[in-house]
């Protein structure tokens, strides 16, 4: 069959086969120059090369797994959501049983939080079925097991146990709760419970055994420590007495002392504070040797013992800082500093340490106490250093 070309005037003439290539050929070019002349705009709504990966992640038919409760979730999902979830389209009971399946399906992935979040938007609604709502309290229950949040699981089944009185597998976890919780009477209750059903059950009969021995443990330790409790607080209202019968000169104190913190130690722990042995009272005690700026602390210096005492066993030995080997009990005198009650500057009082106790340095001499700790000077006697610290006494 020949092609025919109609030429202007009406006459037809046969069209031939490189005639029709090289129209082939224009109109193949013609075409080509219309698509480059159409106008080139991006497709801005697409997923991006290097993030199409996180993008499919949000897609609700390609996610691998589901949304954290933190998440905000992408507008594709949320539709989906406000979709399945009208209210409009259905009656409480449904969306209840809906939230229930959605935390079935996250308990089943191990995401416990977000059960729980379903379970709750669950229970919030109003719907007369009991046992669906028991059904979601136990499983909220078993979640907050696996989270190891043993109270809030214990209450959710509880709540389950009151719309679900014989919900075995319930009342089992409810069990394990009040172990984890050391609540061994409800442990007990909640044993006996579950034997009503399962009489010969051996693990729960075992439990319940070991409940009654902690719980007997338990009150046995609590009246022990209440015992402890009230002997302290006899200590403590004794302690008091014996401070205020002695009238101390106590910095910064004035009348009935009520509150043993001003007795604390300037270094808590290091030191202990004073304290009653046999109806004395026991303190810690500052010897301060000027002439060579060391200390001794004296930790326990019971207030009926005398001064001498304490020095003859502190220079036992001689200290590695009396490079003279001059400082003994019988070479030193001891003193205190106060403040001066009839005219400015401070006060020295000197101690006869063979017959002065720690008693009558407080009491009848006044010594400051300050941060509960007396505080003392010794000299060589009659040494220089001494002399120079009498000379600056007004």
């Amino acid at each position: 069959m020949e092609n025919i070309l109609k030429e202007p005037g009406g006459s037809k003439q046969p069209i031939t086969d490189e005639e029709r290539a090289k129209l082939a050929s224009r109109l193949d070019e013609d075409l080509d120059n219309f698509i480059d002349n159409l106008q080139k705009t991006p497709y801005k709504d697409g997923w991006k090369e290097e993030t199409w990966r996180e993008e499919m992640e949000k897609h609700p038919f390609f996610m691998t797994k589901p949304p954290e409760p933190e998440d905000q979730p992408s507008p594709l999902v949320e539709g989906l959501q406000n979709l399945r979830y009208d209210p409009d389209d259905n009656t409480p009971e449904e969306l209840a049983v809906k939230h229930k399946d959605d935390g079935n399906f996250n308990f089943k992935c191990r995401k416990y939080k977000l059960a729980i979040l379903s379970y709750q938007e669950g229970l919030k609604l109003d719907f007369q079925n009991n046992e669906l709502r028991a059904q979601m309290f136990n499983n909220m229950s078993a979640s907050h097991y696996f989270l190891k949040n043993f109270r809030s699981s214990l209450i959710a089944a509880e709540q389950a146990l009151k719309l679900k009185a014989d919900y075995e597998k319930t009342i089992l976890r409810a069990i394990n709760c009040c172990v984890q919780l050391k609540e061994f009477d409800k442990c007990l209750n909640f044993c006996d419970k579950y034997l009503e059903f399962v009489p010969k059950d051996d693990n729960v009969i075992k439990i319940k055994k070991e409940a009654l021995k902690s719980k007997k443990i338990a009150e046995m330790e609590k009246r022990k420590a209440l015992k402890t409790q009230k002997q302290k607080e006899a200590d403590h209202t004794k302690l008091l007495d014996e401070l205020n019968k002695r009238q101390l000169n106590i910095m910064g104190k004035r009348g009935p002392i009520k509150d043993l913190t001003i007795f604390d130690p300037s270094v808590p722990g290091l030191v202990k504070p004073v304290h009653l042995f046999e109806n004395y009272l026991v303190w810690p005690v500052v010897f301060l040797y000027p002439e060579y700026k060391t200390s001794d602390m004296i930790q326990e210096f019971n207030e009926s013992t005398t001064f001498y005492s304490h020095l003859v066993e502190i220079f036992a030995e001689r200290p590695e800082w009396d490079v003279e080997g001059k400082y003994n009990a019988d070479s030193v005198n001891v003193y205190f500093e106060s403040v001066n009650e009839y005219k400015s500057g401070t006060k020295v009082t000197k101690i006869d340490t063979k017959t002065c106790t720690l008693f009558e340095a407080l009491t009848v001499l006044r010594c400051p106490i300050e941060n509960g700790t007396p505080v003392f000077l010794i000299f060589f006697a009659g040494g220089q250093f001494e002399k120079e610290f009498l000379e600056e006494v007004p």
